[in-house]
């Protein structure tokens, strides 16, 4: 039996995710749960696509990642069952799956689904985890269509004039501030130059390191992680509390000289 894995809104205190997971057992008591995230900011697509991309393609073929964020289908009304590179993504027709794959060229099956049902992410979605496995993952045999999908689209960052605009897109547990700015769009624009990272008002940033501990304890750095995104971080304390970081507000600059 496949693994399935579960991320939601849901919050690590919450009964929800237990309930979900009786049900699951119950009609396919073989099956490996694991748990990616229950603590998905409410309702927030940006970081919800964050953590999915960087984490879903380290699993095995044929892994199906349920998605449990604004997942009612008394609002959206059709499930999405997506397959890109052997790994299966199961949401509500959101927007959030081509927010994951991004400009990835996926296949997926619309299923209209007609009961009306506010938590229908542990009612409904786990007939249709199943109906996946019983059809032995060949979307051609789901009914459904594949014509539309809500598409939402993924903020990029900006070059303009010898300056990049970019955004936090995620906060870890540590207050590590991660952007949508990757090494490749960085390099394009600044090459061999010199550029300054604008943090905030008084705090600049010169130079991109490899990791946090090129610089001493209590010292701001930049550094690419290994997912290739730019991180905005602080050696052993937190860089959205020093530095006043938000999420999602296109006001990170930096100026190329």
């Amino acid at each position: 039996m496949p693994i399935i894995t579960l991320t939601t809104d849901f919050g690590i205190h919450s009964h929800f995710v237990a309930e979900l997971k009786g049900k699951l057992y119950g009609i396919l008591p073989q099956c490996t749960i694991i748990d990616i995230s229950h603590a998905i900011s409410p309702f927030q697509f940006i970081e919800t696509a964050f953590i999915l991309k960087n984490s879903i393609f380290h699993f095995p073929a044929k892994t199906i990642h349920t998605v449990g964020v604004d997942s009612s289908l008394d609002i959206h009304k059709s499930i999405i069952i997506a397959e890109y590179n052997e790994q299966f993504i199961i949401a509500a027709d959101n927007g959030i799956i081509p927010l994951i794959l991004d400009e990835s060229d996926f296949s997926f099956k619309k299923i209209e689904i007609n009961k009306n049902d506010y938590f229908s992410f542990k009612n409904i979605f786990p007939q249709y985890i199943k109906n996946l496995i019983e059809n032995e993952f060949d979307l051609n045999k789901i009914e459904g269509n594949s014509t539309s999908i809500k598409t939402l689209v993924n903020q990029k960052p900006v070059y303009y004039e010898d300056k990049i605009m970019f955004n936090i897109i995620y906060f870890d547990n540590f207050g590590n501030a991660y952007t949508n700015l990757t090494k490749s769009f960085f390099e394009d624009a600044v090459k061999s130059r010199k550029f300054i990272i604008n943090l905030s008002k008084q705090e600049k940033i010169t130079i991109i390191n490899k990791s946090y501990t090129d610089v001493k304890e209590g010292e701001f750095v930049c550094f690419f992680d290994e997912n290739n995104y730019m991180v905005i971080a602080i050696n052993k304390n937190r860089a959205d509390n020093l530095l006043g970081l938000r999420l999602l507000n296109n006001q990170y600059l930096i100026e190329i000289i």
